[in-house]
């Protein structure tokens, strides 16, 4: 049952490190609002077919009907529209993610377009990203490295003390890899151009919860221990747990103190 548990939070801090380079929760400011330019201006198209009978190309016509956008931040354009179909794009005025974002009725609808039609758009952009996530592979290959250090730690630990009066230490160690995936996630991949939305602040406050658990379960177990029988192992692992907890929690709330729009 213990390993059974162990291996799903395993499992489950793995999943949080695969975040660092998760691109739809740790989105650029100025994508959110290009794919909310388009879809308000799919909203407008929709104003101005019922209106009159068939769709526009030209964006002034659709300011008139409220939409509003930063033009000097997103660009759009609408590549063509009749009585039955329209095909509009959005992205950054200036792309550092080269995203670009396509609402085309012919093709169902609102959807993110691949690298074969980004480079028609946004082609210096995304040579640039693949000159970054080059240098990411350096940073991902280092933190998989410690993960996997610690894990195989963690579990030379379970082989060596599956004992019933350690099972709360070795659930509160795998338990405070979770936040920490999720603390080297966010160090990672948030800054001032982020976009900070519900699901970073449900992730970060969730993993400063599990930080203080950890953290507060690990003192008590050491505080209930008989220091001169316990094996000096089963304690380092105990202080291991509770320094991991106090560094992801010190991450967490540096972000969230640094970031998290006021």
């Amino acid at each position: 049952m213990i390993s059974f548990k162990i291996k799903k939070i395993f499992l489950l801090s793995f999943f949080l490190l695969g975040l660092t380079s998760c691109a739809t929760i740790f989105e650029n400011n100025y994508d959110v609002m290009a794919r909310q330019a388009l879809l308000d201006l799919v909203k407008a198209q929709k104003t101005y077919h019922k209106k009159y009978g068939n769709y526009t190309n030209q964006i002034s016509e659709l300011l008139k009907l409220d939409l509003t956008y930063n033009n000097g931040r997103v660009y759009i354009e609408i590549h063509h529209a009749d009585k039955n179909d329209y095909r509009a794009i959005s992205l950054p005025a200036e792309s550092t993610t080269a995203r670009v974002f396509i609402y085309d009725t012919s093709k169902g609808g609102f959807y993110e377009a691949d690298e074969v039609e980004v480079s028609k758009y946004v082609l210096g952009a995304l040579n640039f990203i693949r000159g970054e996530k080059e240098k990411q592979k350096i940073t991902i290959v280092l933190t998989i490295i410690l993960f996997a250090s610690l894990a195989f730690l963690g579990f030379r630990y379970c082989s060596k003390y599956k004992k019933e009066e350690n099972y709360i230490i070795l659930i509160s160690y795998f338990t405070s890899l979770i936040s920490l995936g999720w603390a080297v996630s966010a160090l990672n991949n948030i800054n001032t151009e982020i976009f900070y939305s519900s699901k970073i602040l449900t992730f970060s406050l969730s993993a400063i919860a599990l930080c203080i658990v950890t953290g507060f379960t690990s003192y008590r177990w050491i505080k209930n221990q008989n220091l001169i029988i316990t094996p000096v192992s089963v304690l380092a692992l105990a202080g291991c747990t509770i320094f991991i907890a106090l560094s992801s929690l010190a991450t967490l709330m540096y972000t969230l103190l640094k970031y998290y729009p006021t």
